[in-house]
């Protein structure tokens, strides 16, 4: 869906607000983040995808916020229509009402933005920043929010929106945008009251075009001269140790993007690199229960997640198989598969060794790693 200039502005000019991550488990069940994986190409007609769960700040229709553009085609074949707009790109997929417009919410199924590279065409890198569908899809919420829910469905899920604007509809009409940026989500509603079209973004919301210089993260990322620093379980990643302050922490990565405290008493610090959802999170030891992160709190777990590259003394790493674990690890000391976000993840612990890996069951990669104390 297209909006108004008067409506774009108003959600650029919104303060971004970052996301609080899970929160934190040494087994990695509630500190996983996940989207959902492409399972091969699918025809546009086949629809499968239409029921793929809404998950604000990370996917919805079988694409994940961050991806490239080839796994949107990987999953949805080349666009209906295509066009580029004020640094943005956008594919249409399923048109919906044959004499709609391309800005008319009613008649696309499925509306991809992206970050244009620079050259003006949409390139198989180009990186998707938003989602939006649009009835007939019927994908809902964790709460069960979706095309259809009124706005009371939808502030008894997210909490009275501290962000509603208006935009007009193709026919002269008034349509009402319910923003939630903080949370990755915004809903468009018809003069009726009803969801017209669910926009998925990353947490802080659609980033401005010009933010991105070449429109390529630096090949190290959030992680600087650290993302290929050894793996080392029970001890260190990414250049922190187990037992470190977090002045030291601070000392390599700056001040978090993000930080908090957990219902097990810790404290934690989580990097985003600028946007979307978090590659590197500290948790701590609390050592003033004080509730807050502090310059003597004590690292007592690290976890991470893509674009890290750093390795096990014998090779695992983040997108490494889960016969490559148990290879280098034997059979896990703990091992439980949750469905968590829409997608079955499997967590193998090997908590005296002081190391956990989340893997994604249905490719069995490796998509999260977590350095604790061995126990």
């Amino acid at each position: 869906m297209r909006r108004t200039r008067k409506a774009e502005a108003a959600r650029r000019n919104a303060a971004p607000r970052k996301a609080i991550p899970p929160v934190v488990l040494l087994s990695l069940l509630l500190a996983l983040s996940l989207a959902h994986s492409a399972c091969g190409k699918k025809e546009p007609d086949h629809g499968g995808w239409t029921d793929d769960p809404i998950v604000p700040g990370y996917s919805v229709a079988e694409i994940e916020i961050g991806s490239s553009f080839s796994a949107v085609q990987e999953s949805h074949g080349e666009p209906d229509d295509r066009r580029k707009e004020g640094g943005y790109l956008y594919a249409y997929y399923r048109r919906t009402r044959e004499g709609g417009g391309i800005d008319d919410p009613a008649s696309w199924l499925l509306v991809v933005t992206l970050y244009d590279q620079g050259n003006g065409y949409l390139d198989p890198e180009d990186e998707v920043g938003a989602v939006e569908v649009s009835s007939p899809y019927a994908g809902k919420t964790s709460g069960g929010v979706g095309i259809g829910s009124t706005a009371k469905d939808v502030e008894g899920e997210f909490g009275p929106c501290p962000n509603v604007s208006t935009a007009s509809s193709p026919d002269g009409g008034e349509l009402l945008v319910y923003s939630y940026v903080d949370r990755g989500v915004e809903f468009v509603l018809s003069e009726e009251g009803k969801v017209l079209t669910v926009m998925v973004t990353a947490y802080g919301g659609l980033r401005p075009a010009e933010e991105r210089s070449g429109g390529v993260e630096s090949p190290e990322g959030v992680f600087g001269s650290h993302r290929d620093d050894p793996i080392l379980p029970g001890q260190s990643a990414a250049g922190i140790r187990i037992g470190d302050e977090f002045r030291t922490v601070r000392e390599l990565y700056g001040d978090p993007d993000v930080r908090g405290s957990t219902t097990e008493g810790l404290v934690y610090a989580a990097y985003t690199g600028g946007y979307g959802t978090w590659k590197l999170a500290v948790y701590l030891e609390d050592r003033d229960k004080g509730g807050s992160l502090d310059d003597f709190d004590v690292v007592v777990s690290v976890s991470l997640r893509f674009p890290y590259a750093g390795r096990t003394p014998k090779g695992v790493g983040i997108g490494s198989l889960q016969s490559d674990v148990i290879r280098e690890f034997g059979a896990p000391e703990r091992q439980n598969t949750a469905v968590h976000q829409g997608e079955q993840t499997t967590i193998l612990e090997y908590n005296s060794k002081g190391i956990v890996f989340a893997v994604r069951t249905a490719s069995a990669e490796v998509v999260e790693i977590d350095i604790n104390r061995a126990v």
